[in-house]
């Protein structure tokens, strides 16, 4: 079908990716897959809806499926709506929206808080015969701050806050859309949409071989660190004498300086292969307290010679609130 895909807010979702299935059939889970989800603590609800979660604890990417028939103009535009918007949850709450909310709408109204919770009339029910699937990425910052101010901590709202990888929302739509059409039947009736209007390049570290010693307390040979990092999907891009620059796989976002490898190589090698040394050499300090220090220390000390009690409290406000004279 049809189908458009409008992003207003390139910064709340750098990416959508979506397609249409058409004929499914709603009903009870087969067994396999309820006695799956259930292993996990996720309740069934549906075919349709238990193929999503279950893709998302195998693959870590949040799905969302769409009543097509719902999507008014055959359009879905991600965009934020004015303060105060209402709109009905699938909990069947109607919560006032705000205006940093990211929202999934279709040509006339909202159908989903985009990556966290769906809508009471979009979502796929016992009589939804058509579906839009949805494979999305989200920022982190956005969905955290959406989620927490409606209280809703849903999986998928975990997932995005905590970043997923961006380059793999089209692999897990195909994965899933093939465990619909094999589970719930249907046909697959459009061809793959994919909004991605700034593609994000990988992040590039560079690691020091001496720093690496620094911090992990061991000599790696260069050898062993390319051979850890390659594994885990790092693209090595320039070798130096004392020096290794790779970039970044799009599935760990949470690698984002030198320190972050040298966490990541003493996982693979495992911590246990640091030898603990026999000595520790540290420089001592002497610290000479102030001449304010010492005069405060026997003030207190006289005070509580006489019977007073110290007591610590929290600051019950900002003291640069207020102006020096008045502390005074």
């Amino acid at each position: 079908g049809p189908f458009k895909v409008l992003i207003e807010d390139e910064k709340a979702c750098a990416r959508y990716s979506g397609l249409v299935i058409e004929g499914v059939t709603v009903k009870e889970s087969p067994t396999w897959l309820k006695n799956r989800l259930q292993s996990i603590g996720v309740r069934s609800i549906n075919n349709i809806v238990d193929i999503t979660n279950y893709i998302l604890h195998e693959t870590g990417q949040p799905l969302h499926a769409f009543d097509a028939d719902a999507i008014t103009g055959k359009k879905l535009i991600v965009k934020n709506l004015p303060e105060g918007t209402p709109f009905v949850t699938l909990d069947e709450k109607e919560r006032k929206l705000f205006a940093e909310d990211l929202m999934i709408c279709n040509a006339e109204e909202p159908m989903c808080i985009g990556g966290v919770y769906g809508g009471m009339h979009s979502g796929v029910t016992a009589t939804t015969k058509n579906i839009f699937l949805e494979s999305a990425w989200f920022n982190p910052t956005s969905i955290r701050k959406t989620s927490i101010r409606h209280g809703l901590r849903t999986d998928a709202a975990t997932r995005f806050e905590k970043g997923v990888d961006i380059s793999n929302t089209v692999n897990v739509l195909k994965r899933a859309a093939l465990m619909i059409q094999e589970i719930a039947g249907g046909e697959i009736a459009s061809a793959i949409i994919d909004v991605y209007p700034d593609p994000k390049p990988k992040a590039e570290i560079t690691i020091k071989y001496h720093y690496l010693k620094k911090l992990s307390g061991k000599n790696y040979h260069p050898e062993a660190v390319k051979k850890i990092l390659t594994a885990l999907g790092f693209e090595v891009l320039q070798e130096g004498i004392d020096e290794l620059r790779v970039a970044v796989p799009y599935s760990k976002p949470d690698i984002s300086i030198p320190a972050d490898l040298v966490e990541e190589i003493l996982r693979i090698d495992g911590l246990d292969n640091i030898e603990i040394p026999t000595t520790i050499t540290i420089s001592p300090a002497v610290e000479v307290a102030s001449a304010k220090e010492v005069i405060k220390e026997k003030t207190t000390q006289f005070l509580v010679g006489k019977g007073f009690v110290e007591i610590f409290t929290n600051s019950i406000t900002n003291s640069q609130y207020f102006t020096p004279a008045v502390l005074e």
